[in-house]
């Protein structure tokens, strides 16, 4: 995590999809903490071809807003808008590995960058 008024962070995240419609719709549910910050996050993301739409809410920080973007082979591209923020998202697919991009200039965590694997089972 990279606040626009500090250095670096290193954060620790857990997320859960659930597929409401296979290839159509899922919601996530994403928890991450650092030392200084925490933040819970859920979505509810419904893709019609390759065009995404959505909604979602921070939970600590209290903010929501609208998701649209696309989804192509993996490579997710989305904005994601609220009443006091306008990010930037790259989330990339591959195997059990996802990254996830989060860019915010102007706001005051300006970038987050994720990368997590799938435990084991």
């Amino acid at each position: 995590m990279k606040p626009s008024d500090g250095p670096r962070e290193k954060v620790r995240c857990k997320v859960a999809y659930n597929v409401t419609k296979p290839g159509r719709s899922l919601t996530l549910d994403l928890r991450c903490a650092s030392d200084a910050y925490k933040t819970v996050l859920l979505a509810n993301i419904e893709q019609s071809g390759r065009e995404l739409s959505g909604d979602w809410f921070e939970s600590e920080y209290r903010q929501g807003g609208k998701v649209y973007g696309t989804n192509k082979d993996g490579l997710i591209e989305a904005r994601i808008e609220g009443n006091t923020v306008a990010a930037l998202v790259t989330i990339q697919t591959k195997s059990n590995h996802q990254s996830f991009l989060m860019e915010a200039s102007g706001s005051w965590m300006s970038e987050v960058a994720i990368e997590l694997n799938e435990d084991a089972r």
